[in-house]
């Protein structure tokens, strides 16, 4: 036999070899039998195929928690951001996040929570007794009174005695110095909602809630505040009286409408609408005879 032929003969069987090897590995891999001995081996070396390859378990748990986490409502990631601006003092950054979500996403479940902290932010800034660019200076001369400095100013004697820490009126000097703040605020009340909000020409200042309406249009109404009372025990207190900070405020509008502090006993039955008395005592300081007041349906 020449040497060249049997150099092609152990060729022949090599590739025999590896074509059957091939195939028993395919088979080991698929999960057939493979004949013995060759089964042995594979078995013996190679592992299971259930155990070459596998998937990590899942939690289903963790998977839908995963799931609510994609799919925030916008709304609410809105006020999420606003609040790690908060937390890290960006109280800038914060209010204008806040105004995105009660201007773009009014009907989202974070935007009364919003509302709220935007509110008590408005307030502290409006009311502020310290860099307030609204607060001007009035310089008292013969002949003046308080009130007519408020009506001069525009502004209400419950604001006038906070910015100046007043609790009862001092007797008027010349040259006395006395800050005051015109109040050009605008209201809208919506009973359907329960809400009663106040404006800064157009830039929402708070909005507080309506615990009960009494009798009130079931239309569109334009209306003005007409005065404003204390009441102690029945009695009316007007604004320069020594009593009149610790009396429960009426704001009374021009068609017969009030605006009162919610109560247990016949005054719940004032046409009107029925606050909070903290927030009655809030919006006396801030609300002045002339104010506009808009009542929609």
């Amino acid at each position: 036999m020449r040497f060249w032929t049997f150099i092609k003969i152990i060729c022949a069987l090599i590739v025999i070899a590896i074509v059957a090897i091939s195939a028993y590995f395919t088979m080991h891999v698929m999960g057939k039998d493979v004949p013995e001995p060759i089964g042995k081996i594979f078995t013996q070396y190679i592992p299971e195929p259930g155990n070459m390859i596998s998937e990590p378990a899942i939690d289903p748990d963790k998977v839908a928690d995963s799931e609510v986490m994609i799919d925030i409502e916008p709304g609410d990631k809105a006020f999420q951001k606003a609040a790690e601006l908060l937390a890290t003092g960006k109280t800038t950054e914060a209010r204008e996040k806040l105004l995105f979500l009660i201007n773009y996403y009014p009907s989202s479940g974070a935007a009364p929570r919003a509302k709220q902290i935007l509110s008590e932010m408005n307030m502290d800034d409006f009311l502020s007794l310290h860099n307030n660019p609204n607060v001007v200076v009035h310089k008292v001369v013969r002949g003046d009174s308080y009130l007519g400095i408020t009506a001069k100013h525009q502004t209400t004697m419950d604001c006038l005695m906070h910015l100046n820490g007043y609790l009862e009126l001092r007797a008027l000097q010349p040259g006395d110095e006395i800050s005051v703040m015109p109040l050009l605020l605008r209201v809208t009340i919506e009973p359907k909602r329960e809400a009663l909000t106040l404006w800064n020409g157009g830039t929402f200042l708070k909005e507080y809630r309506i615990v009960k309406s009494v009798s009130v249009p079931t239309s569109l109404v334009t209306t003005k505040i007409t005065s404003k009372t204390g009441v102690i025990n029945d009695k009316k207190v007007l604004p320069t009286s020594k009593d009149y900070r610790s009396s429960e405020k009426n704001i009374i509008l021009a068609n017969g409408l009030n605006i009162i502090p919610i109560n247990d006993d016949a005054e719940n039955s004032v046409r009107g609408f029925h606050l909070d008395r903290a927030d009655t005592e809030e919006l006396a300081l801030l609300l002045r005879v002339g104010n506009d007041v808009e009542i929609r349906p």
